[in-house]
Order: C-alpha cells, then sequence, then structure tokens
C-alpha cells in the first residue's frame, strides 16, 4: 500500500472505512455505527439490540409511568416477537464460539439487563480488540515504507480515493473531449491520427464492465485515479506499433502495453470495428500475465 502511494498506483481492494480509521490512529473513535463497514448482518442485528436498549432506557426514566407499569412495558420488549432471552445468546464472539467476549462468557447468556454490555463488547472486539495485532503490524510495516503520520491530513473516506482512485459515484461513460486532452499520442501517432480518433470513439462508448478491463490491461489496476485520466501519472501514451518486415499486417495482431508506464502500442489497423474487437481481446486475454507486454 505503501509503494503505491509512492508510485501513485490504485490498489483495487474494498477497504473498509474503519480499516482507515485505524491507519490514521482513529481507532479510538470506533463504534457500533462502524460495523456496517466490517459485517453488515451482524451491524443490522447490533442496531436492532441497541434500538431495544434505547426503548429500555427511555421507559426506565419515563417518570409517568407507574413502577408496574415500568416493569410490564419493559418485560414486552422483544426482537421479532422473541424476547432477548430466548434469542440462545451468550458472551462470545458471533459466528467464534471459543472466542469469549468475557472471562466465563460461554456460560453466561444474554438478556435485558445485561443486552448494553454485550453490544459494547461485540463492537470492540470486532473494531479492536480482535484486530489490534494485525492493524498494529500494518502500520509498522506502512511506516517502513512510507511516514504514516503523513496521511494524518486526510479523513477516512478521502483515504479511500488516494488508494482506490474513484469510480465516481457509479458508472460514468468517458468523454471524448477529456481523452483527447488528458492522453499522449506519440511514436507514429499524433492527435489527428485516425487510429487515435478511432481509439477515443470506442473508449468513449465503452460500459463499466469494458472501462474496468481495458484500465486492467493498460495500467494495472481497473481504477483510474481521482480526476480521472487527466491525473494518471504518466499519462496514458498510446504509440503505433511497428513491425520488422513490411509483409506483416497490422489487422493480424493484437495491442500491447507496459503498465508501469501506462503506455499502450496500438496497431494501426484497418477499420475501427477491427480495433475494437483486437481491444476487446488484448484486454480479456491480456489481464494478470505479460503476454501482451
Amino acid at each position: 500500500m505503501a509503494k503505491a502511494v509512492l508510485d501513485n498506483r490504485m490498489i483495487d481492494l474494498p477497504f473498509s472505512q474503519p480499516f482507515f480509521k485505524w491507519m490514521l490512529q482513529e481507532e479510538h473513535v470506533l463504534d457500533t455505527q462502524d460495523l456496517s463497514g466490517i459485517d453488515p448482518e451482524i451491524s443490522n442485528t447490533v442496531n436492532i439490540l441497541q434500538g431495544i436498549v434505547h426503548k429500555k432506557a427511555r421507559l426506565e426514566n419515563n417518570d409517568k409511568l407507574t413502577a408496574l407499569e415500568r416493569h410490564e412495558r419493559i418485560n414486552q420488549l422483544t426482537m421479532d416477537g422473541c424476547p432477548i432471552e430466548d434469542l440462545g445468546l451468550d458472551f462470545t464472539l458471533p459466528g467464534y464460539p471459543n472466542i469469549e467476549l468475557r472471562k466465563g462468557g460461554k456460560d453466561m447468556s444474554v438478556n435485558l439487563d445485561n443486552l448494553s454490555d454485550y453490544i459494547n463488547l461485540v463492537s470492540h472486539w470486532m473494531l479492536q480488540e480482535g484486530v489490534s495485532t494485525q492493524m498494529e503490524s500494518l502500520r509498522e510495516g506502512f511506516n517502513s515504507v512510507f511516514p504514516i503520520m503523513s496521511l494524518q491530513m486526510f479523513f477516512p473516506e478521502e483515504l479511500d480515493q488516494i488508494f482506490c482512485g474513484s469510480e465516481g459515484g457509479g458508472f460514468q461513460p468517458w468523454d471524448f473531449r477529456i481523452l483527447m486532452e488528458s492522453c499522449k499520442p506519440d511514436h507514429g501517432y499524433n492527435y489527428e491520427s485516425p487510429a487515435i480518433i478511432n481509439l477515443f470513439q470506442i473508449l468513449s462508448e465503452y460500459n463499466q464492465e469494458d472501462q474496468r478491463a481495458f484500465l486492467q490491461f493498460v495500467t494495472g489496476c481497473p481504477r483510474l485515479p481521482v480526476g480521472s485520466f487527466k491525473a494518471l501519472s504518466p499519462p496514458l501514451t498510446i504509440v503505433k506499433k511497428s513491425f520488422d518486415s513490411p509483409e506483416v499486417k497490422a489487422d493480424d495482431y493484437l495491442p500491447s502495453v507496459m503498465t508501469c508506464a501506462n503506455y499502450l502500442k496500438l496497431p494501426d489497423y484497418s477499420a475501427r470495428e477491427i480495433m475494437k474487437e483486437k481491444l476487446r481481446v488484448a484486454a480479456a486475454e491480456g489481464q494478470y500475465c505479460f503476454h501482451l507486454s
């Protein structure tokens, strides 16, 4: 991750907001709301249970109710009609019966009186206690390559864009004009070359899947940095693929790349449709390998 920052490369991994809070040494502010970034199913259950805790607290502080009424209403609090005592919960980590949230947790049932403690312990273990060793190791390793304190100026959501780039909050077509302004034809091509115009027209028609495949093939990552093609460093460079013999037909060959330099070697195809098909095949066959480098 640190090397990716130094090289201005994007990482296509689903890092969570709690992960980035750990990187910023903000793990002390993590709470139950952050569980959704770790395990949405457990987060949903915890939110329901926490709602019951809040209802219980409001009833306990309702001075308009008699003690008997308060007791009866509290006893009526359930999760989908099931009393808390009948949920079969104990003080072990959900899904990990051998991990006790407190000493003797296997033999301690969850009820209305200790439900708040259970929620807090589940949240604390999943977000802090259970991952502290791994996250501290990650921070140590990161810091050995790049000073992690340099990230303190960013918010967690900004770190996600720095490390993983941005897909624009959804699919965004590539604009022909932006491609013209951001990419660099060279070594046999210029902005007026038919091959360059055809390429940018093809790219501007790509759907999201096509975009990701093309980027993976050319840059080594299926996501662009924040700022799209203008932020690529070095910029996407398209050069004319040359051949040793004049008898060789460009239409018989696939494009090739140098991902470390965002460098596309594109044959001068005789037709736009041929180029489109060759790009598709190259992106499909040339990912994660060096066959087309």
